[in-house]
């Protein structure tokens, strides 16, 4: 493992790695520090480390593709990094730890450009890359969004309500293109906004609600929604609540509480009682 580190951000590289998901996964466990500030990636333990990496690196599915290193796509890697983090720089007030790991997710591959990430605590990001096709824009991408929810205090590794979900992955898309001017991604247009709207009022009763079972029912299509629906209906939430704003200030933005953006929206919706 070797880092690049300076003022604002750490970049912890593990992808230059070989074998098996299975003996990748276990070498990174072994080798990785324990940091002061955040433990083992974000992680208070290193099993808890080795479980989030294993739903990153092999996949749901099962179906595993092969991961390619190259010391050239490497290089591109760490240069992408330095040029995305000096581009959110005015954002930051503490420094990001970026955690790179290889990816050998068919899904992630397929659909979402090769690369993936998790904010496991604050102020640090695992980016998961599998060098495929126009991985380069998705790193970007994925590095802004994750970004979003590693400046957050609400964002705690996922420890959130369905309602709080929606509301941070809203403003990590909407910060995402602020910063960059990318195109929507897909997954904030899994449905119409008229549908993202009719699902929103059949949440109400769950918005406050803690439930991993029910958050990947809204995110991930486990249920009775359609998979990113979540991620759809965040966007036009934040789309809404910042329609009218001028001036964003996205340091204080990224730092809100996600109940109380929510509340605005629902208020100025005349959706329903405001939550808790």
């Amino acid at each position: 493992m070797e880092k690049d580190n300076n003022k604002i951000f750490e970049l912890h590289n593990y992808l230059d790695v070989n074998g098996s998901p299975e003996d990748v996964v276990k070498e990174i466990v072994k080798n990785i520090p324990e940091l002061e500030d955040i433990g083992f990636a974000g992680c208070l333990e290193k099993d808890f480390l080795k479980k989030i990496l294993k739903g990153f690196v092999f996949g749901k599915e099962g179906k595993n593709q092969s991961y390619l290193y190259s010391f050239e796509n490497e290089k591109n890697v760490r240069k992408i990094c330095w040029e995305v983090i000096e581009k959110c720089k005015l954002y930051i007030n503490k420094k990001v730890h970026i955690f790179l790991f290889p990816t050998y997710d068919n899904f992630v591959i397929e659909k979402m450009g090769g690369v993936n990430g998790f904010s496991t605590w604050n102020n640090t990001l695992l980016i998961f890359i599998n060098f495929r096709d126009n991985w380069e824009a998705s790193l970007k991408e994925a590095i802004v969004h994750e970004l979003a929810h590693a400046l957050s205090p609400f964002y705690k590794g996922g420890d959130f309500s369905v309602g709080s979900g929606l509301v941070l992955d809203g403003l990590a898309e909407h910060f995402k293109y602020f910063v960059l001017s990318v195109k929507r991604s897909p997954w904030t247009q899994a449905i119409s906004e008229k549908k993202a709207w009719e699902i929103f009022k059949e949440l109400k009763n769950i918005l406050e609600v803690k439930d991993f079972d029910k958050y990947n029912e809204v995110f991930y299509g486990t249920g009775r929604y359609p998979m990113w629906a979540g991620y759809t209906i965040g966007y036009y939430l934040i789309e809404d609540y910042l329609k009218n704003k001028k001036n964003i200030d996205w340091k204080k933005l990224l730092r809100e509480d996600p109940m109380k953006i929510l509340n605005e929206i629902i208020s100025s919706k005349r959706l329903n009682t405001p939550l808790s």
